[in-house]
């Protein structure tokens, strides 16, 4: 224990822990909620005619870290400029008819649930804050059509002051992001990567099998703290890149160890200067593996060390293929594999001591050098990633649908409860749509609903009352804005606080004279409640999604993949047909790959999937078997079929990409399976096919088919 953690707590914090609050949590509770009261006070001193949006938008654009908060207010006003811009024309263009108004505002929301569960960190929110926001000026519009701009304005205008009120008082006390914890956690991540490749190339691994699930395992919790790193800086933005391209090529490197397997270690027809080459190489990775588990340790850590030891890795590793270039020899997959991961890791380090300011560092030390590195990091490539068309899709059609269904029912009656009753289902059914078990937090949302309705109900019927002014009854909202607070902070109803603080925000409108019996408070409360018990029952039965759900979609997904490239395959027709594109651009299809195999990992550990034992070799035969169809594609369009063997050869090729077809399709059959495991055991058996091709053939009948043939009963069973 050192000295800091053997000083004191203060009363305060001791008493607030014994009560129940999360110390570190209260103070960013209080600060918003003062944030708020502040937003609520400004916009009633600038005469708007909403105020409580303001503090609505104070709690939504809160953030504890620094780059956060200002990345979420930025599009927080950035979404509901476009949602307000719509939400005019909209009205403009209906003319008081709500059926359009319907219509219109069920398309919005269809599309902006689309965008969102498309996009990653805080982007998914501007999408959703564009739907809802469109839906508070089109719900809570009266009167002509050009009275619209009035409201426009105040929505605007609360919402600026909200994201403004937090950002100038959250600014003050929120900290910076603490860049060397996620960069030390995914060095260490490289580090096992690189051990394991050490360990096989000195034999050390001969018999057993490389820990292929522990590697992945380790790469997906990195991919996942990627999600929100890079909010609200270029630089941070950057090295997310360079870490993605880092994780990108680690995973090609696992493919290559899991592929060698069997064969590890040197080649004992090479030379002696070839395999103390290679032993040096083993060295170097090793010492760098070691590096980088050391490093950093804080944001002022010296880089030096591990920059050398990489330096030494690259020109160890680059030896080593010389060696074997000399010889007329190309080097083995695992060895490019792993210099491309040294390359990779050597723009990492340039990208994080951009983000751990090490390059002013180097500029007070004199680093000539080192300064001249950092420069080239400013710029990573960006790369494709895996995006959710599946769950947009069902986003889309969930939100918009049953937008469109209430909002038909709101054009037949012309109910304002209808109305609003509407405004918050877009909400519930916009921004947590892309949570992880949506049916589930609604369950969250509704019990801190409910306490904020409670709390709205208690100031309108027991404070309000007294007051003799506006001003008065929004210096009475003060407690009431704490005790907001001081729900988010207590451990037992942190879970849905923040939807409290919304809801009795939205309840409480400082309009003097207050008006209104309780009844009517009341049933406005319970119109407020219902949004998150109707989307409960959307999300429960309307595509319902979980954990479980979004492991099964993204895993079929993959497995799919594999039929439809032969599919496509097939479609090119005849030779003479062929065209010249490649099925698969570039290494696009490898990167996709390789991001979702760590989304699924992480899915897989995070729901307990009984079955994830088999993504090691899931991962192994989706990397190998687009690579052996594409090959197999590119010897049917440079080889000339003049002979009989060939034709024969060509015509089981056809056979195999049939039958692996009709493997994909429907319900897993294992007679399907076993008939493609023959029809490409035949293919391999052909004296025509290259050698390589061959022995890639006769991995997919022996492994790869098989294994997703697993994978398809596993996802059949858990369906059923």
């Amino acid at each position: 224990m050192n000295a800091v953690d053997a000083q004191p707590q203060p009363r305060w914090q001791r008493v607030a822990a014994a009560l129940g609050f999360h110390v570190p949590v209260l103070a960013f509770a209080l600060r918003t909620a003062l944030a708020a009261f502040a937003a609520l006070a400004l916009a009633q001193a600038m005469g708007l005619e909403h105020p409580h949006w303001a503090a609505m938008s104070a709690w939504a654009a809160s953030q504890p870290m620094r780059e956060h908060l200002l990345s979420r207010g930025l599009y927080r006003f950035g979404g509901s400029v476009v949602g307000v811009v719509y939400a005019v024309a909209l009205v403009l263009l209906a003319q008081d008819s709500l059926w359009v108004l319907a219509f219109g505002l069920a398309l919005w929301v269809a599309l902006c649930a689309f965008l969102g569960n498309l996009q990653r960190g805080y982007l998914v929110y501007g999408c959703m804050l564009a739907g809802y926001s469109a839906a508070m000026v089109v719900v809570l519009h009266h009167g002509p059509a050009d009275s619209v701009w009035p409201l426009a304005w105040d929505r605007m205008l609360t919402v600026i002051t909200g994201v403004a009120a937090a950002l100038c008082i959250s600014w003050c006390f929120a900290p910076r992001r603490k860049a060397a914890v996620l960069i030390a956690q995914s060095r260490s991540a490289l580090a096992q990567v690189l051990q394991a490749t050490v360990a096989q190339l000195r034999q050390q691994s001969a018999g057993q099998a490389v820990d292929e699930g522990r590697l992945l395992s380790r790469l997906a919790q990195v991919e996942e703290l990627l999600e929100l790193y890079p909010e609200g800086s270029r630089t941070a933005r950057n090295t997310s890149r360079a870490m993605h391209w880092q994780q990108h090529y680690a995973m090609e490197l696992v493919y290559q160890l899991a592929q060698a397997q069997g064969h590890a270690g040197a080649d004992p027809q090479a030379s002696a200067e070839t395999q103390a080459q290679l032993l040096s190489l083993c060295d170097a990775v090793d010492q760098l593996a070691q590096a980088m588990y050391a490093a950093p340790h804080a944001q002022g850590a010296n880089t030096e060390g591990l920059n050398h030891a990489l330096h030494q890795a690259i020109r160890a590793c680059e030896a080593l293929i010389a060696s074997w270039q000399d010889g007329g020899k190309q080097a083995p997959p695992g060895i490019h594999a792993l210099y491309l991961l040294l390359q990779a890791i050597r723009r990492g380090l340039r990208a994080e001591a951009l983000d751990l300011n090490l390059h002013r560092q180097g500029r007070h030390s004199g680093q000539r050098g080192q300064r001249g590195q950092v420069s080239n990091g400013r710029h990573a490539n960006p790369l494709a990633l895996h995006r959710d068309w599946v769950g947009a899709r069902e986003a889309a059609l969930r939100a918009g649908g049953t937008l469109l269904v209430f909002g038909m029912v709101w054009a037949w009656t012309g109910s304002s409860l209808v109305a609003f009753g509407m405004l918050g289902l877009s909400v519930m059914l916009l921004v947590f749509s892309a949570f992880e078990s949506p049916s589930h937090t609604m369950t969250f949302v509704l019990r801190g609903q409910l306490i904020g309705a409670a709390l709205a109900l208690l100031c309108q019927s027991w404070v309000w009352p007294f007051a003799q002014s506006s001003w008065q009854m929004v210096w009475m909202l003060l407690p009431f804005a704490l005790m907001g607070g001081l729900v988010f902070a207590h451990k037992r109803t942190a879970a849905g606080a923040m939807d409290t603080n919304m809801a009795m925000f939205i309840l409480l409108a400082p309009v003097f004279p207050a008006t209104g019996s309780f009844g009517q408070h009341l049933s406005m409360a319970l119109v407020v409640v219902s949004g998150p018990a109707l989307a409960w029952a959307v999300y429960r039965w309307v595509y319902p999604t979980n954990g479980q759900r979004r492991l099964q979609t993204l895993a079929r997904m993959m497995v799919q993949e594999v039929p439809d490239l032969a599919h496509r395959l097939l479609q090119d027709g005849k030779p003479a047909q062929w065209q010249v594109r490649p099925a698969y651009p570039s290494n696009r299809w490898q990167v996709q790959l390789h991001h979702r195999l760590l989304r699924l990992v992480r899915w897989a550990e995070k729901t307990q999937w009984p079955e994830r034992a088999l993504l090691p070799r899931m991962a192994l035969s989706l990397r190998t078997m687009p690579a052996t169809l594409l090959k197999l594609q590119q010897w049917r369009r440079d080889t000339l079929l003049v002979t009989p063997a060939l034709r024969r050869t060509e015509r089981l090729a056809v056979v195999a990409l049939h039958r692996l077809v009709q493997c994909g399709a429907g319900a897993p059959s294992t007679k399907a399976s076993r008939n493609a495991c023959a029809a490409w055991q035949a293919l391999a058996q052909q004296s025509c096919l290259p050698a390589a091709l061959a022995a890639q053939a006769q991995c997919m009948a022996q492994r790869d088919i098989p294994a997703l043939d697993a994978v398809r009963h596993a996802l059949h069973e858990a369906q059923a």
